[in-house]
């Protein structure tokens, strides 16, 4: 299985002049975490998408040397949202596979749940999350993913927060690679790759697995670092 780990931004609301992966919660970067969790749930190919201070990321990989096959490809207009991240490596969803945000703490298990799912394409969503604005929230109906945004409203069978992490069937890679590259072409370099998911539920169904029961938290601001801190001593 192929992996997509997204890690081309800067990261400027937590102030740091390095890649937000390479941040160290008790002893071990999000980046060295991801690839033990990513071998131990059975992905063989990684694919990084780097852009802001890429050396830093080349320098660490050569000193965890990962067991997992790694390529780095290059997103060099990373000042703009990541769908400009995710379509630099459209072309390894073709196959299906994972994408996943770089700028997140979780245990294996969280991983583990997305890639034993029945569900050929799938989404992580914690129903536990409340909508503020600020997080990608996800509508769920029948059983089907029908919304991601930063508001979906009331009125669902499940919502929630996208943890981030989807997984994809051939299909619905070829589908995501192709409204990527619409999207892309438009000029709407600004968005989230979610806005090209969005148009993608219309046309292939996507589940979701809930991992309400686990610990987890995006990496945004510096209270996220004290609260990943708080969350490690449980992974």
């Amino acid at each position: 299985m192929r992996a997509i780990l997204l890690a081309a931004g800067r990261g400027r609301r937590i102030g740091r002049d390095a890649p937000k992966c390479l941040i160290s919660i008790e002893g071990r970067t999000l980046l060295e975490r991801h690839l033990v969790n990513l071998a131990e749930s059975g992905v063989t190919d990684l694919t990084i998408v780097v852009g802001f201070r890429r050396e830093m990321i080349e320098d660490a990989l050569a000193s965890l040397r990962p067991s997992l096959r790694v390529e780095l490809i290059d997103n060099p207009r990373f000042v703009h949202g990541s769908i400009v991240s995710l379509h630099a490596a459209s072309d390894r969803l073709s196959g299906g596979g994972l994408w996943m945000d770089a700028d997140v703490l979780y245990p294996a298990a969280l991983l583990r749940r997305l890639v034993t799912s029945p569900h050929e394409n799938c989404l992580l969503v914690d129903a536990s999350s409340e909508e503020t604005g600020e997080e990608m929230m996800v509508g769920v109906r029948a059983g089907r993913v029908l919304k991601i945004a930063r508001r979906v409203g009331k009125g669902w069978d499940v919502a929630g927060e996208s943890v981030g992490f989807a997984k994809v069937g051939a299909q619905g890679g070829r589908v995501m690679q192709r409204l990527l590259e619409e999207e892309v072409s438009a000029g709407r370099l600004d968005q989230e790759y979610e806005a090209a998911m969005d148009r993608a539920f219309g046309e292939v169904p996507f589940g979701v697995e809930r991992v309400d029961d686990l610990p987890w938290t995006e990496i945004d601001f510096e209270e996220d670092v004290e609260k990943a801190r708080r969350l490690a001593s449980s992974l």
